[in-house]
C-alpha cells in the first residue's frame, strides 16, 4: 500500500508555518493556519490556508532500485519515484486585524513591540511563510518516512485588497518534489 506522503507534507506545511510564524508573535497564537478553507463563522484573522492543488511525476524510476533515507543505519531500498506537488498558500487579513511582534532592534526599556495590520501585516506574513516553508525540518514533523528532495516558491500572486470583503491577500505557490519508495 503506498504511503500517505501528500497528507504528511500538508501537515507538516501547516504544523511547520504556524510554529515559525505564531513563535514570532508575542502572544505565540495570534496566526490561525488551516487544512482547507474553513466556513465564514469559523474564520479567524490573520487566516492562512494550505492547498494541495497538482500533484504528479518529476522523474520516473519505476522499476529501478531507488534508496531511501541519508544515513546508513537508516536506509532502505525499493523500486519507487520521484513525485512533484503543488500546494498554495493563501493569507487573509480584514482590516481591524493587528498583530505585535518584538523588534530586537528597539533599545531595551523603550516599546519593543511594533504593530503590523493590513498591508504592512500582509508584508510581513509573506515573507515569514516563505521563511517557513524552506527551512522546514521535516524530520520534526514527519510521521511515516519522508524525504524531500527539493522545495521551491514558484510565486506570489494575487497580493492586495478584496474591497468586497474588506480584506487584504495574498497566494503564494510552492512546489515540493518527494521520493516515493514502494
Amino acid at each position: 500500500m503506498a504511503k500517505d506522503h501528500l497528507n504528511v507534507i500538508e501537515r507538516a506545511l501547516m504544523m511547520g508555518i504556524s510554529d515559525q510564524i505564531n513563535g514570532a508573535t508575542n502572544s505565540g497564537s495570534d496566526v490561525h493556519v488551516y487544512g482547507q478553507f474553513p466556513e465564514t463563522e469559523d474564520l479567524k484573522f490573520p487566516a492562512i490556508v494550505v492547498q494541495l492543488v497538482s500533484s504528479g511525476f518529476e522523474e520516473q524510476y519505476f522499476g529501478q532500485n531507488v534508496t531511501f533515507g541519508s544515513t546508513s543505519n537508516n536506509t532502505s531500498t525499493g523500486s519507487g519515484e520521484v513525485y512533484g506537488a503543488t500546494f498554495l498558500v493563501h493569507l487573509f487579513v480584514d482590516r481591524e486585524t493587528e498583530i505585535r511582534i518584538e523588534s530586537p532592534l528597539i533599545k531595551t526599556g523603550a516599546d519593543t513591540d511594533i504593530k503590523y495590520k493590513q498591508r504592512r501585516l500582509v508584508n510581513w506574513l509573506m515573507l515569514n511563510i516563505a521563511n517557513a516553508v524552506m527551512e522546514i525540518d521535516w524530520d520534526v514533523y514527519e510521521e511515516d518516512e519522508l524525504e524531500i528532495l527539493e522545495r521551491h516558491l514558484e510565486q506570489w500572486r494575487d497580493i492586495g485588497f478584496m474591497p468586497e470583503a474588506q480584506w487584504y491577500g495574498a497566494t503564494a505557490e510552492f512546489s515540493l518534489a518527494f521520493l516515493n519508495l514502494r
